[in-house]
């Protein structure tokens, strides 16, 4: 078994942490059992160190075809070489043709060929043809199957031969899309397109067949050109891994519930002439130091991730550093009696592990980290708000703002793109206010204190209509707190208007909460705290607001914790809740 293999294995049954997605990773596959995998790319990987995924299957007339097909014993040496067997169908029939039951005895046949060779049964599979099935995911995931790997199609056409690359968490581990599909007219430029999408948390996976492939010339990749590929690899640096050992980067049993979401989004994106990229480069360099120790100091990320949310390679971020020296060395402790750290979150890393199919793009400008006061406890973010509903008509609710993308807000209905925001410092703490074309203002505010974080929301309606209805969604995302990542509720208890999470330990917890709470609850896959308030009517010209709470507490009694964080939180001196202009 190779390092990448064992690296992956031990992750997933030791539980070992994934590691970071770095710039440029490449997963490198090839279909159909072509005999040039054995005598002309074998050779071409191992003087680089590659790894690979060689999808092997017995369709059309492999088994008395030995010019232009592999034998088994050549599947075995590869196997043996270190590389990864995948199933490609005993038949390399369409999976949109067969039924569930066909398709299971399809995969099951190159299974026992491949335990007939000593071959481990294969937990990577390319869709024959590249055409898919949303409905077959079950099949592939009842039958082991971890990833999956289709073309670029549909949201290029297939006569092209390019592609996205995968994003982890938005596309589904089983219908991974192919950022290259090379063709005989390919050219080093064709490739450099497919793998310079390898960057900010993505994944460029690369589909070759032959090289050549003496068999379907159509996509016969000529063996100069394909050594000049692998060169640029080598030289450029890219991580080059099989298909298997995205377990290391990626946890597969994580899945949107919406496995087309990503997909339209994209088409959406093409014909918007929209890039898909969720950065925002920093204007000078007093602003690139800041959310260069924001990212690398506070959140520890690594170079890639803060990238990710400054739109910059790794090593850019490391000339950076160098340039405007940036002290790594310097991790901040929480001392008692100290306020909670409250900063901007960066963005470029998704704030969820799960359920992202209503969050594709998140927007940084309403999210705010809250580290925890424990050595190396991470940090929760606080959606402020991360949606607003009201009603445009009688019973009709519609979304006035939404944090990210996919699920339309009425400003998306007509075409309006809202400015990206950035919060501001304040001798209290963080604001921001976004102004909508209606008129309408909202303002959020959070203000970091030893004993908690104090948040306010407020609707100002500077629109002729008197705004009724007003439901806000606070979301206080898990991801990054140690040992509140799990996925469930078993671990939450809800009190309205309070909502807490405890850690592994059973004895730390996350408590939030915001007054007018209508619905305290949490979201297992992603995971996330709720505590949704409720806004009064809002008549034109007044204005309307809700406070927040969010802290920490250790100890063995939540109850008796909650009871106390009642007038803590919301205590009525401060004035009404409710104020009118």
């Amino acid at each position: 078994m190779n390092s990448y293999a064992l690296s992956a294995l031990l992750a997933l049954v030791l539980g070992q942490p994934l590691e970071p997605i770095p710039d440029r990773l490449v997963v490198l596959t090839f279909d159909d059992a072509s005999k040039s995998h054995f005598t002309v790319a074998r050779q071409i990987l191992k003087k680089h160190k590659f790894g690979a995924t060689f999808f092997v299957t017995e369709g059309w007339d492999f088994a008395i075809n030995k010019r232009d097909y592999l034998s088994w014993d050549e599947i075995a040496q590869l196997h043996e070489d270190g590389f990864e067997i995948g199933n490609h169908t005993i038949d390399h029939g369409a999976v949109t043709s067969k039924s569930p039951a066909e398709l299971a005895q399809a995969i099951q046949a190159i299974n026992e060929r491949c335990r007939e060779h000593g071959i481990p049964q294969p937990v990577s599979f390319a869709y024959p043809g590249n055409a898919f099935s949303i409905a077959q995911l079950p099949t592939l995931k009842a039958l082991g199957i971890r990833f999956a790997r289709r073309g670029g199609s549909p949201e290029v056409p297939y006569e092209i031969g390019g592609g996205f690359a995968y994003e982890p968490g938005l596309d589904h581990p089983l219908l991974v899309p192919t950022a290259g599909d090379a063709r005989p007219k390919w050219t080093l430029d064709n490739l450099k397109t497919a793998v310079s999408q390898a960057r900010h948390g993505r994944i460029a996976v690369l589909q070759f067949h032959g090289v050549p492939d003496t068999a379907h010339d159509w996509v016969s990749v000529p063996p100069k050109d394909f050594e000049i590929y692998m060169k640029y690899l080598a030289d450029e640096k890219y991580t080059v891994i099989a298909m298997k050992d995205l377990a290391r980067y990626v946890n597969p049993d994580i899945a949107p519930s919406d496995p087309n979401g990503v997909i339209e989004d994209r088409k959406k994106r093409i014909a918007a002439q929209q890039d898909g990229d969720n950065c925002r480069p920093a204007k000078n360099d007093q602003e690139l130091r800041s959310w260069l120790t924001n990212a690398l100091v506070h959140h520890r990320w690594t170079h890639a991730e803060a990238g990710a949310s400054l739109g910059m390679s790794a090593d850019d971020v490391q000339l950076a550093v160098e340039r405007l020296k940036v002290d790594l060395s310097q991790r901040p402790v929480h001392q008692p009696g100290d306020a909670l750290t409250v900063l901007p979150y960066p963005g470029g890393r998704h704030p969820r592990i799960g359920f992202r199919d209503g969050a594709i793009r998140p927007q940084r400008e309403t999210k705010v980290s809250v580290f925890a006061p424990w050595k190396d406890g991470g940090y929760a973010v606080a959606d402020v708000p991360e949606a607003v509903w009201f009603e445009s008509a009688p019973g009709k609710p519609e979304l006035l703002y939404l944090a990210h993308t996919h699920v339309p807000t009425i400003w998306d209905r007509q075409k309006l793109s809202l400015p990206h925001l950035e919060w501001r410092q304040t001798a209290q703490g963080l604001i921001v206010a976004r102004e909508l074309p209606n008129k309408v203002t909202l303002t959020s505010s959070v203000v970091p204190g030893p004993d908690g974080v104090r948040m306010e929301f407020r609707v100002t309606n500077g629109s002729e209509q008197t705004l009724t209805g007003l439901r806000i969604q606070m979301c206080v995302m898990l991801a990054g707190l140690s040992g509140f990542e799990q996925l469930t509720n078993d671990n939450k208890t809800f009190a309205t208007p309070f909502a807490a999470c405890r850690d592994t330990t059973g004895q730390r917890w996350i408590i939030t909460g915001w007054e007018r709470c209508g619905r305290a609850w949490g979201n297992p896959p992603c995971p996330c705290l709720h505590a949704d308030p409720v806004v009064e009517d809002c008549p034109r010209g007044e204005t309307r607001s809700v406070r927040g709470w969010l802290s920490f507490y250790e100890g063995d009694d939540l109850k008796r914790e909650i009871e106390r964080l009642g007038p803590v939180a919301f205590p009525p001196e401060t004035g009404a809740v409710n104020n009118r202009k």
